[in-house]
């Protein structure tokens, strides 16, 4: 899981600061064992703006890795309004908690290639400035993460 080797990684660089995560009832943690004693775990949900500001209200984070999503192309296809919920709808309202808060982190927020879809040869290698063409409704609602992202 991509969350817990960020959290590996922040704690072996930087043993000082405190790491938060958030984390579902049925999360395995078998892969954070090693850390929980060094993390601070809270229940949150994306779908729910109300915990979200009770939890940054209460972290007051500097910064914010935006890792969450419902992340499986093919999923997608099956469950596109949920993806989209989940993933498009769920940072904006991540982003509009940390506007509540009126906190002034600094959020990273993980896109992914997917929204570029097929590449031109002559667009290699892709950047920020490639066109999107996602192909897909996980695709589709990374491109709206990006551009809500872009509106705060």
């Amino acid at each position: 899981m991509v969350g817990s080797h960020l959290a590996e990684y922040v704690l072996a660089e930087h043993p000082n600061v405190e790491v938060h995560g958030t984390i579902r009832w049925r999360s395995p943690r078998d892969n954070i064992r090693h850390i929980l004693d060094r993390i601070h775990l809270h229940a949150a949900d994306l779908h729910d703006l109300g915990s979200l500001i009770g939890l940054l209200g209460e972290v007051r984070p500097e910064r914010i890795f935006h890792l969450a999503a419902q992340s499986y192309v093919v999923d997608s296809f099956a469950l596109p309004a949920e993806t989209i919920h989940v993933n498009t709808i769920g940072t904006t309202n991540l982003l509009e908690a940390v506007r509540h808060t009126e906190l002034d982190p600094l959020i990273h927020i993980c896109s992914s290639s997917e929204v570029y879809g097929q590449v031109r040869e002559d667009e290699i290698p892709i950047n920020e400035n490639n066109p999107f063409r996602p192909a897909s409704p996980y695709a589709v609602s990374k491109v709206g993460e990006d551009m809500i992202a872009l509106q705060y």
